[in-house]
């Protein structure tokens, strides 16, 4: 979670948030770091400042299995995180199906912890396929002070691994039933790959 003096950055998970991070600091953002728990993907529920411009980004199911897949193989699973114990699985189609199983419409509930159910959002969803874009319209909404040129030039950050996610037909089909409330909310086509 980032505060900035208008507004709150609600971090989600593989969402690009770490490059978000970099890129107000380059713009010039004054901005301070908001942990919670030693974590800093504090979800809406432990926002201090909800009276703030609340903005956060939302990435396409599919691809934010496989970039979490490929983050967790190249670092750890975390033995603190129960998702990463019922669901850590050394290749992508076994994690893919144990998410399904265990835990399923993953993503659709993550996103609502982090930016509200749609009767009552938080003020700007941004998408992680618009970035810099959608980065750049939160910042403007809640006006904050910001380098543009600087932002939009940060490279990439904290880029998921090459490691060998393949999807299946079965696995995009079980996938994209079980999410089907995010790919609907925030409209994202099924066949996304």
């Amino acid at each position: 979670m980032l505060l900035f003096p208008r507004s709150v950055f609600l971090h989600v998970p593989k969402t690009g948030g770490s490059w978000v991070r970099v890129a107000v600091r380059a713009a010039g953002c004054l901005v301070e770091d908001y942990v919670v728990d030693g974590d800093n993907h504090g979800a809406l529920s432990y926002c201090p400042h909800r009276d703030r411009f609340v903005f956060a980004f939302v990435r396409h199911p599919l691809a934010l299995y496989r970039s979490y897949w490929r983050f967790k193989i190249g670092r750890a699973w975390d033995v603190r995180n129960p998702f990463d114990m019922d669901c850590a699985a050394d290749t992508f189609p076994a994690f893919v199906e144990n998410v399904v199983s265990k835990y399923p419409a993953w993503c659709s509930s993550m996103f609502e912890d982090y930016v509200g159910p749609p009767e009552r959002p938080i003020d700007f969803i941004g998408h992680f396929e618009s970035l810099a874009d959608d980065l750049v319209r939160a910042l403007r909404s809640a006006g904050e002070s910001f380098d543009e040129s600087a932002l939009r030039t940060t490279p990439p950050v904290n880029a998921s691994h090459s490691y060998d996610a393949v999807w299946t037909p079965a696995l995009v089909d079980a996938v994209v039933k079980s999410e089907e409330r995010a790919l609907q909310r925030f409209g994202y086509e099924p066949a996304y790959l």
